[in-house]
């Protein structure tokens, strides 16, 4: 045989052999193994390549537009800096997953189609894909063997490596969600079969995950009443309307309120398979789902998506004329308007859904809240303030958790106010007397918050030690609470503060990855992080700074939020001063 049959024969028996099938785990950390047995590369030589993978695996239909893939991995690079990048990671990735490419050959598995990237469809297989397949099946079903095995797909936690990504957080937060529906679905399944032990069991790992789970709560309620276990089933509701509260700020729905008057009500065991569930319930339950959703999408930045989440909720409510829960809701769409919006739709909407004298203190301080929040994002201080202090007394009437958690933020809102109107002494008088409460309260977003006045109180009195270390302490929380906007922000002010300890360095590092984080996000929290760059960049390159203050000052403009706007004109009177002392003493 001949040296060039034999190449040919080669290559046709390659061409007729499929490749072997590719698998990418995103649960539990991201791996890749081959159905053949050939390895792939476990340390990737470049995180742009890891994350081009995992973006692509993470997006429904698993491909992309190359401009897309550029500005997640790449956000601040110019163009043609980004599309070599591209290529590089390209070429890096598809080598990590096939080692033995040979030069200029087509990839199997990440394929270029013009200008989209994609992964092979029928040739790789993605375990988040096949879990959730799993699951909508078992959901549809409700089938006990069925669940079962959804819930063992889920392996564990969605891309642990990247916990502040904003490209993860939309697979994680779907994710989860359908992990908890299908382990509570679980759990109710198991009970109508009368598998009271493992329906308790199943139950109480979901509120070990999600404590407002009102469903393994309910499961719990009419687990205990099938035993006769009158006592335990009232407590059980109790601890639901709690963590209700805390979480959503609104009660228990009607199944469940159904439940708990059975359990006060009837001394024998509630009947197996008993219905408890109406329409009007079960609409209820879903507004509360949107409700929680919402709060989910706000962590993560995605503040447009919460928008449109608390409309439909407040859309159900309204149908159904539940006032209260009308006033929480459209508080808590206010707030979200503010940062996504304008401050004129936020006050509308607070307008529209006003409390009475009849309405809850809880609910009527959430509205004065967010009243506070509108008024001071519009730069109307003396209206923010004025709200604030009539949310601080509503949360005098409220007990437990909540009351505190109301109570730290009205008296936090209130020292940025007047920290703003120069009476700096009250506003760290006040400051200081909503630590204790947010403290009490266990939830690492309020007690960031709280500290990040603190820091912005002892910076403006001179005390930069002690700025330092509440800024740090207020990072760390921002970054546990998986709030990117705030972790952002709270990386810009630390920036800031080495910059005047004279740390040009430490501002350096974190002056960049508050842009980076915040970059996809936009709004108010972008132009902070861009102002700190910039009065970084003043020292060493004034064109840059002046550029990047050009950009902030859009930001701050699209997002309507006066202190911002504000801060980025301090900001400029400070570039001008460095400018024209530079050139005095140049002169």
């Amino acid at each position: 045989m001949t040296g060039a049959a034999a190449h040919s024969d080669g290559v046709a028996e390659r061409t007729a052999q499929a490749p072997p099938l590719l698998r990418i785990h995103l649960l539990g950390g991201f791996r890749t193994e081959r159905g053949d047995g050939a390895r792939t590369v476990e340390r990737w030589s470049r995180p742009g390549a890891r994350t081009l993978v995992k973006l692509l695996a993470v997006t429904p239909g698993h491909q992309l537009h190359r401009e897309r893939v550029m500005a997640v991995c790449w956000p601040n690079a110019e163009l043609a800096p980004a599309l070599r990048s591209l290529r590089v990671a390209l070429h890096t990735a598809r080598h990590a997953l096939e080692p033995e490419l040979a030069p200029r050959a087509a990839s199997a598995y990440l394929i270029g189609d013009g200008a989209l990237l994609r992964l092979a469809p029928d040739r790789v297989w993605i375990d988040t894909d096949h879990a959730e397949s799993l699951a909508e099946r078992a959901l549809t079903t409700g089938s006990v063997p069925e669940l079962a095995a959804a819930l063992a797909a889920f392996t564990g936690e969605p891309l642990p490596d990247d916990p502040y990504a904003p490209w993860a957080e939309p697979c994680r937060e779907r994710l989860t969600e359908l992990r908890r529906r299908v382990r509570t679905a679980l759990a109710a399944a198991r009970l109508a079969e009368d598998d009271v032990a493992g329906a308790v069991r199943t139950a109480r790992r979901a509120l070990a995950d999600a404590p407002a789970d009102e469903g393994a709560h309910r499961v719990l309620i009419e687990a205990y009443l099938r035993q006769g276990l009158r006592g335990r089933a009232v407590r059980q509701y109790e601890r639901c309307a709690a963590a209700l509260e805390d979480e959503l700020g609104a009660g228990p729905g009607p199944r469940t309120r159904r439940l708990h008057r059975a359990a006060l009500r009837d001394p024998e065991p509630a009947a197996p398979g008993q219905p408890v569930e109406d329409e009007t319930g079960a609409q209820a339950d879903a507004a509360r789902v949107r409700l929680a959703w919402a709060a989910s999408l706000e962590r993560s930045g995605r503040y447009g998506e919460a928008a449109r989440t608390l409309r439909e909720a407040l859309a159900s409510y309204e149908r159904h004329g539940e006032r209260d829960d009308c006033v929480l809701t459209a508080a808590r769409l206010a707030e979200v308007l503010c940062r996504s919006a304008t401050a004129e739709q936020a006050r509308a909407t607070l307008r529209r859904h006003a409390p009475t004298s009849r309405t809850p203190a809880l609910v009527t301080g959430t509205h004065h809240m967010a009243r506070a929040m509108v008024g001071f994002y519009a730069g109307a201080y003396d209206e923010a303030l004025t709200a604030a202090r009539l949310a601080q007394e509503a949360s005098t009437a409220v007990p437990g958790t909540a009351g505190q958690a109301l109570r730290a933020r009205a008296l936090a809102q209130q020292s940025i106010c007047l920290s703003l109107a120069g009476d700096l002494d009250q506003a760290v008088a006040l400051a200081g007397r909503a630590l204790a409460p947010a403290e009490t309260c266990g939830d690492p977003a309020l007690l960031a918050n709280v500290l990040s006045v603190l820091r912005e109180n002892a910076c403006r009195a001179g005390r930069l030690d002690d700025a330092l270390a509440h800024g740090r302490r207020a990072l760390t929380l921002a970054e546990r609470a998986g709030r990117p906007t705030a972790t952002a922000f709270e990386r810009a002010n630390l920036a800031e503060l080495h910059l005047r300890r004279g740390e040009h360095a430490e501002a350096e590092q974190l002056s960049c990855s508050a842009v980076e984080l915040a970059e996809p996000f936009g709004a108010a929290a972008l132009a902070f992080a861009l102002v700190a760059l910039a009065r970084v960049r003043m020292h060493t390159d004034p064109p840059t700074a002046a550029a990047l203050l050009d950009r902030a000052e859009e930001c701050a403009r699209d997002s309507d939020h006066h202190q911002a706007s504000d801060e980025v004109e301090r900001a400029r009177g400070e570039l001008a001063d460095r400018l024209a002392g530079r050139g005095t003493g140049a002169g």
